[in-house]
């Protein structure tokens, strides 16, 4: 079950956690594919359990009669490790008050909000904002930015997650620049005012500006390179 190309380094970097990003991405739009295909399907799991591979996982594993949490080899296995972070990264039922105060005070997720919140309301009703595919396109990847900031954060700050941290806050960036873009193509389509338009993408402006800054602050506490 152990994939060289993904688990050989225990100490994995930026790009390390990019790939695996990437990887998780291909196995979602996947399963979701089979999913939307399946769902009324009566043998809708073993089905998507058997294209995915998943009905493998066990045959590789020596304590595959275990459960994972109880199993002694747990913090010898990648997988485990892995899943584990991700599980704290997306754990909403467990999310704590204090874990909400946490991220907020991350400026680049205050800002990344805010401007999120600002371009929905200017865009609720315009004409055309639900077929304008640039104004569809600025809006989603705006609500990206601080999503992944807090997914990073959710990661954690310690040696064996942060850099998954800041990969996480590099599609934040790659988000900001996205929104910025789609912004600049609705202005030259002329739909609504230059004037307020050259104030949205000055404001998207500084929320790429904030989440360079944290990149660069994630980047500082990285003490073993």
């Amino acid at each position: 079950m152990k994939d060289e190309e993904f688990y050989e380094d225990d100490d994995w970097d930026e790009e390390d956690w990019e790939r695996f990003l990437q990887k998780a991405d291909v196995r979602n739009a996947k399963y979701i594919e089979l999913f939307e295909t399946l769902h009324n399907h009566p043998d809708c799991d073993d089905l998507i359990a058997k294209e995915m591979g998943w009905d493998h996982k066990d045959e590789d594993c020596d304590d595959k009669n275990k459960s994972c949490d109880n199993c002694e080899k747990s913090n010898e296995c990648h997988i485990y490790e892995i899943n584990k972070i991700f599980d704290n990264s997306i754990g909403y039922d467990e999310t704590t008050e204090r874990d909400v105060k946490d991220v907020k005070k991350i400026t680049a997720y205050k800002k990344s909000y805010e401007f999120c919140i600002r371009l929905r309301a200017y865009f609720k009703n315009s004409k055309g904002i639900d077929t304008d595919e640039n104004i569809i396109e600025a809006i989603s990847a705006s609500s990206i930015v601080s999503a992944k900031i807090a997914g990073g954060h959710g990661m954690g700050y310690e040696k064996d997650s942060l850099c998954g941290n800041i990969a996480n806050c590099k599609r934040s960036l790659k988000n900001a620049r996205k929104c910025i873009y789609s912004l600049e193509l609705v202005r030259a389509n002329a739909l609504f005012p230059e004037s307020e338009m050259n104030i949205l993408i000055s404001e998207a402006i500084k929320v790429e500006r904030e989440v360079i800054k944290w990149i660069e602050e994630l980047r500082s506490k990285i003490w073993w390179r």
